[in-house]
């Protein structure tokens, strides 16, 4: 007894040492590391990838930047953090996991968003109280929970597509091509959330190879898992130079043009050259080509073609009376475009000058005006060549600018203009509009010398066709004074053509002469502002009414309006005098026209169908709104979502490629699908045949698999030192040895028996490898 004790001691020393049993401090380290090590391995191999889909799938909600509110972002963005946390947490346990999100969901919408509590149902037992009760709380959820439930749905759709390599490749590919697709056919810029993709999939088909590694080559598993920068550090690497080359990569010609593009051409259509809404053509800094994007700029010697809306914001403007922020007026018409009237009239240091801006053409005496006060924070760092403002300002009563005394006045053109770009922080203007009298414009007549010089508002091209000025005639025919002449060209104009921001341009024909106007009228009979508004002013004088293009902003939107609709607030009543604080976009830049009326100065009038200038108006009066423009909407957003269908033919395109994709996809997965592509694949050859065939097939596999076949080697010799190294799948490749050397070296066809024999041992040892 007393020899065997020592003997037992040793031995536990000796294990002691090795670390099988780890007591004590020393082994309580050991366990900690192993323990951790395993941790790590699971974290990266089973849960890591679930957070690659959620970046893919952050991406992809991005092409919602315009439809969705920021509210829904902000819960959204929370609830995807918490599913982050969680699926890093549990490797399964998918019921909790779930439930935890589904409750941050709900947590989340009650916070960012107002909600009414009514109290408890008064009695649980009648359905109709438990039922209005529930019905009314959860009705408050939408649309929140079911955008942030889809969003949360997909990434766990995703992680299960994509847990097989096949599945991945297909996932990234789709979402590259979903987001290059809307970056074809929208005004959104998506590069970079491309380069997000493109990084998060790279990442997700190392973190693949690894587990496919650990499963089939164990040994050089663990090998490799003792040292885990040797297997990130390379790849960090390379991903991050093939992202960051990406990025930061010149700019170079198109080699390959868009699918929008190539269609269009397909159709014979002449893709749209993209003039800004307003009659403005966006240059990047260089002035090389103009943008596709609605936007504001002087250049407007050529207007036509088309443009995408953009939608991000220029200012917000806080005013005491609801207006078009008019910027700048043309005068000179060349048929194609407009230009500027050569040394116009300037009252150096409009700000700072203690008494008002004159007008050069003074109101008459009982003209009735309202005062318009407008404080403008400007959102962009783009230098501005003018100010906005309702039309007339009177004063500018602050301005931070980087040049406040380089701005000056032209009183005949209405405009607060820079000697050079200026940037611009915020300012403050008063404007002194005109009430608009109807009955008192319509007895207004031209004196034969009036207070200004209207020759240049008259000005036409010699080269205008005669049928504009006979329409012209012919619309206002019968009518007694200038007013009613110009309502009803305004309402001809209106009524005649459809807005759409991507006229159909291959209607054009040579007859126009080159001028854009009677193009518009006769042929290409659709447009958007720039058309209705030019066309406006060209009519108007062929009938000597004196009028002048103008452009600037429409009135924007105001967010107040939509967080009253959005929360089950009262509609806002129709009110062209409403003051609010409105957010001005590129894609509410716009041209209007005004005619000019003795002792009351310029007159605005709205030829665009689908939009109405707001004006002041008579005590007891009531100017009725546009009734293609819903009153909480803004005019781009009701043109863009209502009259402009372009979007349909590309995204439908889009569509059935996708689905496409899915029914290839599906039917790669479907084993009925299989058998039917095999029994085509192998028609009239005999089970030896196939037999043989699919060993090939085999071989192949396993050669994919890190699995070489010795040049001197027989597939006998090759298949068992295979079955010696994997012992577990030793029948497998007996099996299938066995049924291939049947058929190769069998007399007769074979049969349908000794085909599946083989099928099946392949199968198993394909998917244990």
């Amino acid at each position: 007894m007393a020899d065997v004790m020592p003997i037992q001691a040793m031995g536990i020393l000796q294990r002691f040492s090795i670390g099988q049993i780890t007591p004590g401090i020393g082994g309580g380290i050991g366990m900690k590391l192993k323990i951790s090590g395993q941790f790590w391995r699971h974290l990266l191999l089973e849960r890591l990838h679930r957070i690659l889909v959620l970046v893919i799938v952050l991406q992809l909600i991005q092409c919602f930047t315009d439809y969705w509110w920021e509210e829904t972002y902000s819960i959204i963005y929370g609830a995807l953090a918490v599913t982050a946390v969680t699926e890093l947490l549990f490797t399964r346990l998918l019921r909790i996991r779930v439930a935890i999100q589904c409750v941050t969901v709900i947590g989340l919408i009650v916070w960012k968003t107002p909600m009414e509590w009514r109290g408890w149902p008064d009695s649980w037992r009648t359905w109709d109280d438990v039922s209005s009760f529930f019905s009314f709380h959860s009705g408050q959820l939408h649309p929140f929970f079911e955008l942030t439930i889809g969003v949360i749905a997909l990434v766990h759709v995703l992680a299960w597509v994509g847990s097989r390599r096949a599945g991945a490749i297909i996932v990234v590919v789709l979402s590259i091509a979903v987001m290059a697709s809307v970056d074809s056919f929208f005004p959104l810029e998506l590069w970079h959330n491309i380069a997000w993709i493109v990084t998060a999939g790279l990442a997700w088909l190392v973190i693949l190879h690894l587990r496919q590694l650990q499963v089939r080559h164990p040994d050089s598993w663990e090998a490799l898992a003792e040292r885990p920068i040797d297997i990130a550090f390379p790849a960090i690497i390379i991903i991050t130079i093939l992202l960051l080359t990406g990025i930061f990569m010149p700019r170079a010609p198109v080699l390959l043009e868009d699918p929008y593009t190539i269609w269009t051409e397909a159709q014979g259509r002449e893709v749209p050259v993209f003039a800004g809404e307003g009659g403005v053509q966006k240059t990047s800094s260089s002035g090389s080509k103009g943008s596709s994007l609605s936007g504001y700029s002087r250049d407007d010697r050529k207007i036509g073609g088309g443009f995408q809306f953009d939608y991000s914001p220029v200012m917000t403007i806080t005013t005491s009376q609801k207006s078009y922020w008019r910027g700048e007026t043309k005068s000179v018409y060349t048929g194609k475009g407009w230009g500027d009237i050569k040394s116009p009239q300037l009252i150096p240091n409009a700000y700072g000058n203690k008494a008002d801006l004159e007008l050069s053409a003074p109101r008459a005496e009982g003209v009735k005006t309202v005062e318009v006060i407008q404080t403008v924070t400007v959102s962009r760092k783009d230098r501005m060549s003018v100010l906005f403002g309702a039309g007339p300002v009177s004063s500018v009563s602050e301005l931070k600018s980087n040049n406040n005394a380089g701005l000056s006045w032209n009183p005949e053109e209405w405009e607060l203009r820079w000697s050079k770009p200026a940037s611009v922080e915020s300012y403050s203007v008063v404007s002194q509009v005109a009430v608009l009298d109807e009955n008192a414009l319509r007895e207004v007549t031209a004196p034969p010398d009036g207070s200004i010089d209207l020759a240049k508002y008259l000005q036409l091209p010699d080269t205008l066709p005669e049928r504009v000025h006979d329409l012209a005639l012919e619309q206002t025919s019968g009518l007694t004074n200038d007013y009613d002449r110009a309502k009803k060209l305004e309402q001809f104009l209106k009524d005649s053509f459809p807005y759409t921001n991507t006229p159909d341009l291959t209607r054009r024909t040579d007859r126009a002469n080159g001028d854009i106007v009677d193009a518009f009228l006769f042929e290409i009979q659709e447009g958007y502002c720039d058309y209705f508004s030019t066309s406006f002013v060209v009519m108007a004088r062929s009938i000597g009414l004196p009028t002048r293009w103008v452009k600037g902003y429409s009135t924007g939107f105001d967010p107040s309006t939509l967080d009253r609709a959005r929360f089950g607030g009262p509609g806002e009543v129709p009110d062209p005098s409403g003051a609010g604080t409105y957010t001005v976009r590129n894609a509410d830049a716009h041209s209007w026209a005004e005619v000019y009326f003795e002792g009351y100065g310029w007159i605005p009038f709205e030829p665009t169908s689908g939009f109405s200038v707001p004006q002041p108006i008579p005590e007891g009066e009531v100017l009725q709104p546009d009734v293609d423009t819903p009153v909480d909407a803004a005019p781009s957003d009701v043109d863009a979502g209502e009259k402009n269908k372009d979007w349909l033919v590309p995204a439908g395109a889009t569509g059935v490629v996708l689905i496409i994709l899915s029914l290839v996809f599906i039917g790669y997965r479907s084993r009925r699908a299989q058998q039917l592509w095999n029994h085509i694949r192998n028609r009239g050859n005999t089970p030896n045949q196939r037999v043989v065939r699919e060993m090939e097939r085999l071989l192949s596999f396993l050669q994919r698999q890190g699995l070489r076949r010795e040049a001197h080697e027989t597939i006998r010799e090759t298949f068992n030192r295979w079955g010696n190294k994997f012992s577990s799948l030793r029948g497998e490749f007996d099996g299938a040895l066995t049924s291939f050397e049947q058929a190769r070296y069998g007399h007769d066809n074979g049969s349908s028996q000794l085909l599946n024999d083989f099928n099946d041992a392949a199968t198993k040892i394909r998917k244990a490898l």
